[in-house]
């Protein structure tokens, strides 16, 4: 989808009350200016959740998270920011703009949903009450996978019945152009003008956005013919590479387990949710791509891959070595993103176990996972005869490759020592260390370059909101216990209100450490660089500099202090922060003349002795102006 422009941005945000889109999920309460409700983020039970209409802003004091309208939208409906400002356009019903290849405006995309909509609308109500033999056919098959009527109505499959122009009639005649209906993938145009439907002879399967708008099919052939299943080509609303059958339906379990299940067709992921496994979502007809893990991670912290055992099955597995990067390594933190690999035995499918087993086997698997890296080595030791030196050194030489994509882990340690023993093992005597292995993977080049997960960067709007709502990983600042926090949190507070004291602060941020906290060093230093801006203006301006750090303002910004009790503390703070600074200072100086013999080296010793002098003629002088 192409990118929305900032002036539909902005006109998207103005035309939103905050306080009532949050109050039509969350119960408010007014209490002065101010709007109070107990945050959905985190359980509680007193309410901790604040919004200022005049800024538009929120923020919750129980678990700091906090922005405005888009934020609230991201977070509530686990959106990505586009999605957001979509969502929210059509709540307003403003038509808004994206760019792209060709330009297609929001109404215009509206209008291929709509048309899916009706299509899919049409394939169902053919399925079900249709006395053509191939839609019987169809439920027979429908019915030998135990997917009765009530499991067609809950995901609306359908039917496409053999005549090449059912479904183009009807969309016509509902009034959607032809340019429209071959836009959507829906209809081909022959050389003669007439229409053909895409799809004819398959039952049918609508495949919804993660918001659940219908935007593409997958059908799949009854009796014979080729291909087997067959899916919607890309159009402007839809992208094989990008989108997941089910996610829809299996967001909510996954941020719940924070598990997402991978499976290969439409059928599987039906019969596990069926079966109470409801985080399974699968592919369209390609293998996992880079897009897929983008928005799974949006929901999940664990990706396990299920694949059929089969031969097809295992190479495709093999190919899922192309996502080993740092991203799965413990020094990602809390964005790590952990891809495990089952391989469901025996070449049956996941429809299939939980069909004659039940969901207990499948959970089973899915518990058993195996981390993709450790299934990578696995595959690639397994993939030569380790019984003889030259098994081995290629086997060794594939491993190291493996392990190159997350050089710098500790990961690398350990499992130097896994490929070292099984080496060993194997060898009949001769033994492989671990530091062999571990400079093997210092010799070797990955297998693949770049990472999965940095195939694009989003515009500046998009980052601020996405940092904003997504971010778990964002740096927090020190609770401020200490006398120096507080003394931080005093100015930050006083640099949010009070504009004209921002210059003051200039200098006293070139002071090495003046403030100790990063945090609070960044985000005073996006404060000042904002100018005269306040509220609003002045979120979007941190927003803008340091999107990370967004959400630690909007505190000061929903419960900002008076202007008059920050003007009269304001000195006294400052003066604070350089008392601190300049013991901190002192403090260094004398811990290196610690360190420097007088006799030996005399010229540096008396450079540090007159430099603590003048530290601390600094500091008297600063007390005796707060006297």
């Amino acid at each position: 989808m192409g990118r929305i422009s900032e002036e539909d941005i902005i006109r998207v945000r103005e035309a939103t009350d905050l306080v009532q889109l949050v109050s039509e999920t969350t119960p408010l309460r007014q209490k002065g200016r101010l709007f109070w409700g107990l945050c959905p983020f985190h359980g509680e039970k007193t309410p901790s959740l604040k919004i200022d209409p005049s800024t538009q802003l929120w923020h919750c004091f129980g678990c700091s998270l906090g922005g405005g309208a888009f934020d609230w939208t991201m977070r509530t409906e686990n959106l990505e920011f586009p999605d957001a400002v979509r969502r929210l356009a059509d709540r307003a019903r403003i038509e808004i703009v994206e760019d792209a290849a060709g330009g297609m405006p929001r109404g215009q995309r509206e209008r291929l949903t709509a048309a899916h909509e009706a299509a899919a609308e049409y394939f169902h109500e053919t399925l079900t009450t249709s006395k053509d033999a191939g839609a019987a056919v169809a439920r027979e098959y429908l019915k030998g996978r135990d997917f009765g009527s009530e499991v067609a109505k809950r995901w609306k499959l359908g039917y496409a019945t053999g005549g090449r122009s059912g479904l183009a009639a009807h969309l016509t005649k509902a009034g959607f152009g032809r340019d429209e209906l071959i836009a959507a993938n829906l209809a081909l145009g022959d050389p003669g003008g007439a229409l053909k439907d895409r799809f004819f002879g398959r039952v049918m399967f609508p495949i919804a956005d993660v918001t659940g708008r219908f935007i593409a099919f997958g059908g799949r052939v009854i009796g014979d013919g080729q291909p087997k299943y067959l899916n919607s080509s890309d159009t402007p609303i839809f992208h094989k590479s990008a989108n997941m059958y089910g996610i829809d339906r299996a967001k909510n379990a996954i941020v719940r387990t924070g598990t997402a299940v991978v499976v290969e067709g439409y059928t599987d992921v039906i019969a596990l949710h069926e079966a109470g496994i409801d985080n399974a979502v699968a592919t369209l007809g390609t293998a996992l791509t880079a897009k897929h893990l983008k928005l799974l991670g949006r929901f999940a912290k664990r990706i396990v891959y299920l694949f059929d055992g089969d031969a097809a099955g295992l190479r495709a597995a093999d190919r899922a070595a192309e996502f080993l990067d740092r991203s799965a390594t413990p020094e990602a933190g809390s964005a790590r993103m952990d891809l495990a690999v089952a391989i469901i035995p025996g070449g049956a499918d996941p429809a299939d176990i939980v069909a004659t087993g039940g969901a207990e086997p499948m959970r089973e698997l899915i518990a058993g996972a195996v981390p993709l890296l450790r299934f990578v080595i696995d595959r690639r030791l397994e993939a030569h005869d380790l019984s003889t030196p030259e098994g081995r050194a290629q086997a060794l030489a594939a491993a190291a490759r493996a392990l190159a994509a997350v050089k710098g882990s500790i990961l690398v340690e350990e499992y130097a020592r896994y490929v070292a023993d099984r080496l060993s093992a194997a060898g009949h005597g001769g033994a492989v260390s671990a530091e062999a292995v571990a400079k093997a993977v210092r010799l070797a080049q990955p297998e693949t370059a770049g990472g999965p997960l940095r195939d694009e960067e989003p515009d500046a709007a998009e980052s601020a909101a996405a940092a904003a709502a997504h971010g778990a990983s964002a740096p927090k600042r020190r609770p401020a216990l200490d006398a120096q926090s507080k003394a931080e949190d005093a100015l930050l507070r006083s640099l949010v209100v009070a504009p004209e004291l921002r210059e003051e602060v200039r200098d006293l941020l070139s002071i090495e450490d003046a403030l100790t906290d990063p945090v609070n060093a960044r985000l005073a230093a996006a404060i000042v660089a904002a100018g005269d801006a306040t509220g609003k203006g002045l979120y979007e301006a941190v927003a803008r500099s340091e999107p990370e750090l967004v959400e630690e303002l909007t505190a000061w910004l929903v419960d900002a202090p008076s202007r008059e009790s920050v003007l009269g503390t304001f000195a006294e703070t400052v003066s604070r922060i350089k008392g601190f600074a300049l013991r901190r200072q002192i403090l260094r100086v004398q811990a290196c003349m610690q360190g420097t013999d007088p006799v030996k080296d005399p010229q540096a010793y008396d450079d540090m002795f007159r430099q603590v002098a003048s530290l601390q003629s600094q500091l008297e002088t600063l007390r005796a102006g707060n006297q």
